[in-house]
């Protein structure tokens, strides 16, 4: 049986708002191939970088690879957790899945457990790993009994099993001790390999790399962001590459120009060149055009503009209720000096700037370039915010769903 993200469904063209298929990878078969051989030796990677760059997509291709290589995967989102037992519970369901080939295959061990018929068709050999966990009651013993779960299926089968722990940081929120409960269990592990992720890029990377963290040193960071010298880990050659076969293939064109152009506006980052794409791909297609020029371009990127207003409008809100981040985001959007006063003749204290921009970057927004040099991950979020400073866009109207 296919697993659910293995099935052949229709994406957009050019695909946005979620994990994309292989095909779209673009310019991430070295770092894939980087990823799968760590992860087969049995190493622990830390897949880092800022949220909506392709972690997911990456690490759901590997999971595919891995499988045809004869592992066993479980994928595991740490984030619709909300409290240890459930997390407990998704674990215990992903790795069942490789027995059963049935999701949700815990709850028939707990059925057949309690002596009652399973809903779905299900062998008892499928669950007679987690028999016994699904009657455990006590919520601390379940969910270490679930944590080892992954290491009594690399036991029986002989296989290597790779986890995968998506949102990872939303677990500390489980309780004050559940990261030092997972460490101890997983490091005795053995035949299995972890790979943590998350979209709080800080928070993770201070988890794994500072001393008195519970995770600290445990997996091999993997930066997405910086692979082969390039922003986001993409050569630009290899988008040119994409964009020039992807119109191709629709009996459409794009010239090198074009494609600079593209980049230049949003700096390369994944999602937001494919929300530009796709907006050009759409009006071209509906105006018959067969060749891209400057001006539809340009219309392609007010199009992306307008439907990511949103996402932005929620980001800028959330920074208007700390202080000093607003206006400092302002200065680096603008590319002003960060310590200046600001047009009020008013400093921001170096210390609440440096507060501000720790802050920025915990949240994935802003990156460091260099010294008192800093720039927004999203291009187009810094964008957003010149439009927004200089009157352009109102921050309190979010566009119609």
């Amino acid at each position: 049986m296919l697993r659910p993200r293995e099935r052949t469904l229709a994406t957009p063209y050019f695909p946005v708002g979620g994990p994309v298929p292989a095909a779209d990878l673009v310019g991430r078969e070295t770092y894939l191939r980087r990823l799968i051989e760590r992860l087969e030796d049995g190493q622990h990677v830390l897949i880092s970088g800022p949220r909506r760059i392709g972690k997911t997509s990456i690490i759901i291709e590997a999971l595919r690879r891995l499988r045809r290589h004869g592992a066993y995967t479980a994928y595991v989102d740490c984030l619709g957790a909300t409290d240890i037992r459930g997390l407990g519970e998704r674990l215990a369901d992903a790795v069942l899945q490789n027995l059963s080939g049935v999701e949700r295959s815990f709850e028939q061990a707990k059925a057949i457990a309690a002596g009652m018929q399973p809903t779905v068709k299900v062998k008892y050999e499928h669950v007679e790993l987690a028999l016994q966990l699904a009657r455990e009651t006590n919520a601390q013993r379940f969910f270490e009994g679930a944590l080892d779960l992954a290491q009594g299926l690399a036991k029986r089968s002989g296989k290597r099993v790779v986890v995968v722990l998506d949102e990872f940081q939303a677990a500390g929120r489980l309780g004050p001790r559940v990261f030092d409960v997972m460490r101890t269990r997983f490091q005795a592990h053995r035949g299995v390999s972890y790979a943590f992720l998350g979209s709080e890029q800080g928070i993770l990377e201070e988890l794994f790399s500072a001393k008195g963290h519970a995770f600290y040193r445990f997996a091999v960071p993997l930066d997405l962001t910086d692979a082969g010298g390039h922003r986001f880990g993409i050569d630009p050659d290899d988008w040119l590459e994409y964009l020039k076969a992807k119109f191709a293939a629709k009996k459409m064109t794009i010239d090198d120009a074009s494609v600079d152009r593209l980049l230049d506006a949003t700096g390369g980052h994944p999602q937001d060149t494919m929300q530009v794409c796709a907006a050009l791909y759409y009006l071209m297609r509906d105006a018959g055009s067969r060749s891209v020029t400057p001006d539809l371009l340009e219309v392609a990127y007010e199009q992306a503009m307008r439907e990511l207003e949103r996402p932005f409008a929620l980001h800028w809100t959330e920074l208007g209720s700390h202080k000093y981040l607003q206006q400092v985001a302002k200065r680096i959007a603008h590319r002003a000096v960060l310590y200046a006063a600001d047009a009020d003749g008013g400093a921001v204290p170096r210390p609440e700037v440096l507060r501000a921009l720790a802050a920025l970057q915990e949240r994935g927004l802003a990156v460091r370039l260099g010294r008192g040099r800093y720039d927004f991950v999203e291009p187009m979020f810094g964008e957003y915010v010149r439009r927004l400073d200089e009157g352009l866009m109102s921050p309190g109207t979010l566009p119609a769903r």
